[in-house]
C-alpha cells in the first residue's frame, strides 16, 4: 500500500488522485445498467475499497467538492440530532426526505448520542482482538413503507490487527460521485477519532486501513459525464490539507463543546477543531 505520509507533497497528492481513480474505474470497467426506483445507473455489485490513513476528499475538478458542505455535515453528525433539520440550508438532497420532522441519517445519532463510539472503544480497550467492536446504523424502523430516509450505512466495525485500528464500513448503497466525497471524510474522521481514544491504552497503536463494501456502488445516469471527465488523465485534482485530531482531549472538546451554541474559539492546540468551524 502507497505510505503517501512518507511522500513529497507533490507525490502524494498525484499517487492520491490514482488511488481515488482506480476506484471510478471498477464502475467504468465493471458496472452494469440498471434502473431502480426508474433512475438509470451504472452498477457495481458488491464493491470494494481501500483507503489508507488521512487519504479523505475526493477532490477533482469536475466533482468541484464543497468542503463547507463537509465541516457543515460533520458539526451536524457531532450535535448527533435527527430533528435537527440545519442541514437543508446546505444542500437540496434532505429536503424531500424530512418525514415527521426527523432525518435518520444523521449519522452522529448512532455514533455519539446511542453509545457506539463508545461502545467500540470500551470492547477493544477490554479485548484487544475483540470482532464486537461494531456500530449498527440501519434497522428494521427505516425501512418502514412510509420512511423517505433510509440510510445508505449498515454497519462499521473497528478491528485491531498487527497492532493497527483498521476500520470496516458496510454500506447498502452509495452513489460513487457525490456520496463517496462526502462519506469518506465522515468516515474517516470518525476511524481517527476512535484512533485518539484507545491510543490512551495503547500508546503504540497505529492508524489503519478503511476498508470499505457497498452492496450497490453506482453512478446515476446525470452523471456519466462527469464519470469519463474524472477518468481521464489529465483531470485536475486537489489535496486538501487537514489537520489531524490531537488527541482524546481533543475528540471530548468535538463531543462537547464545539456544538456547543455559545461555543468560543477553540484551544490553540485543536488545530482541527478550529479547521472545522473555520
Amino acid at each position: 500500500m502507497i505510505q503517501f505520509n512518507a511522500l513529497p507533497a507533490e507525490y502524494a497528492s498525484a499517487n492520491e488522485k490514482i488511488l481515488w481513480q482506480e476506484i471510478f474505474k471498477q464502475v467504468k470497467e465493471q458496472g452494469k445498467f440498471t434502473s431502480p426506483r426508474g433512475l438509470k445507473i451504472l452498477e457495481v455489485e458488491n464493491c470494494h475499497y481501500e483507503l489508507p490513513p488521512y487519504i479523505r476528499f475526493c477532490n477533482f475538478e469536475p466533482r468541484n467538492l464543497k468542503l463547507d458542505y463537509i465541516k457543515a455535515e460533520t458539526l451536524w453528525y457531532l450535535r448527533g440530532d435527527p430533528y435537527d433539520l440545519s442541514i437543508l440550508k446546505y444542500s437540496n438532497i434532505w429536503k424531500n426526505i424530512v418525514l415527521r420532522g426527523r432525518l435518520n441519517s444523521n449519522y452522529g445519532l448512532y455514533f455519539f448520542r446511542k453509545g457506539g463510539l463508545n461502545w467500540v472503544v470500551s470492547q477493544l480497550g477490554m479485548d484487544k482482538d475483540s470482532r464486537r467492536a461494531c456500530i449498527t446504523l440501519l434497522d428494521e424502523s427505516h425501512l418502514e413503507p412510509d420512511q423517505l430516509d433510509v440510510p445508505c450505512t449498515s454497519y462499521i466495525n473497528f478491528r485491531i490487527r498487527e497492532n493497527a485500528l483498521n476500520m470496516s464500513v458496510h454500506m447498502r448503497s452509495q452513489d460513487a460521485i457525490y456520496g463517496m466525497a462526502n462519506d469518506a471524510p465522515a468516515f474517516s474522521f470518525l476511524h481517527e477519532m476512535v484512533y485518539c481514544y484507545l491510543l490512551r491504552k495503547y500508546p503504540d497503536l497505529t492508524l489503519g486501513t478503511y476498508h470499505h463494501t457497498s452492496d450497490s456502488f453506482h453512478v446515476y445516469e446525470r452523471h456519466f459525464e462527469m464519470l469519463e471527465k474524472i477518468l481521464d488523465t489529465n483531470v485536475g485534482f486537489q489535496s486538501i490539507d487537514c489537520p489531524r485530531i490531537s488527541g482524546w482531549e481533543e475528540v471530548d472538546y468535538l463531543l462537547t463543546d464545539i456544538t456547543a451554541h455559545d461555543r468560543k474559539e477553540p484551544p490553540e492546540e485543536f488545530k482541527f477543531s478550529r479547521w472545522l468551524i473555520s
